[in-house]
């Protein structure tokens, strides 16, 4: 039998449960007097109740195959995303901090120190002890002057060159120290945007599974209403029958 729509079927339900022609009321009629009628009237009434049971049940599994779409398509949207959350948490939780420990520096001043400058310091006493008068009182304070000057003269150039060093490698020790720390901050930061996500994924597919079981607890609770009223007209509707006597004094 072809699916009828519900209102249809509650009309001839009605028509059937509640006629207004003259016949269809008994008046006159000798079919009804002798009792055919009215079984014929039940019957039909009780088959008008089950194709409305059964369109409702055709409705309730239909809803039901919607409820389950809907969690399936939850579950395929969020479902991969929120099976990652421990996974980004253990991540988290040994992401292991960044410690840079502290700048070292292992060079003196001597490694800077010129290997020409002694040679230097010769060739200038050298050349001063040419220009000047050997018997002079003063040569050696002179003398012993100016190779003073000459190696302190070095020496600033071999301590300027130890704290230019040092600068440099201090400088590049601060800059990997600088990348280190974020390339920490950008794992720590990854990580705890993952879980986040992971953790939005869960709680959307629990709001779908909890939508998912309330919608069929609903559609339960309605089937078994739309049961228990089919039910309990169909006995009615038998319940309303009347003996040969009593549909003729009734």
């Amino acid at each position: 039998m072809a699916q009828q729509s519900a209102k249809t079927l509650w009309n001839n339900y009605w028509s059937i449960t509640n006629p207004t022609d003259s016949t269809a009321q008994g008046i006159m009629d000798p079919g009804d007097l002798l009792g055919f009628q009215q079984s014929s009237r039940i019957s039909s009434a009780n088959e008008a109740l089950e194709n409305a049971q059964d369109y409702a049940q055709s409705m309730s599994n239909a809803n039901r195959e919607l409820y389950g779409d809907y969690y399936d398509t939850a579950s395929s949207t969020y479902g991969d995303t929120a099976s990652k959350y421990n996974d980004y948490l253990s991540n988290l939780e040994n992401t292991e901090a960044y410690d840079p420990g502290t700048f070292e520096y292992t060079g003196n001043v001597e490694d800077f120190y010129s290997k020409a400058a002694d040679l230097r310091i010769k060739n200038a006493m050298n050349a001063l002890r040419e220009s000047s008068d050997i018997f002079s009182s003063d040569y050696q304070d002179a003398m012993a002057a100016k190779q003073q000057a000459l190696a302190t003269e070095e020496w600033d150039k071999a301590y300027e060159r130890y704290m230019a060093d040092r600068e440099q490698q201090a400088n590049e020790w601060q800059m990997n120290a600088n990348a280190g720390q974020q390339a920490y901050e950008n794992a720590y930061n990854q990580n705890k945007d993952l879980m986040s996500v992971a953790q939005n994924a869960q709680d959307n597919l629990m709001n779908a599974y909890g939508n998912y079981i309330n919608n069929l607890t609903n559609q339960n609770n309605v089937d078994t209403q739309n049961y228990s009223n089919y039910v309990q007209q169909v006995n009615a509707n038998n319940n309303s029958a009347k003996g040969l006597l009593g549909r003729l004094f009734g």
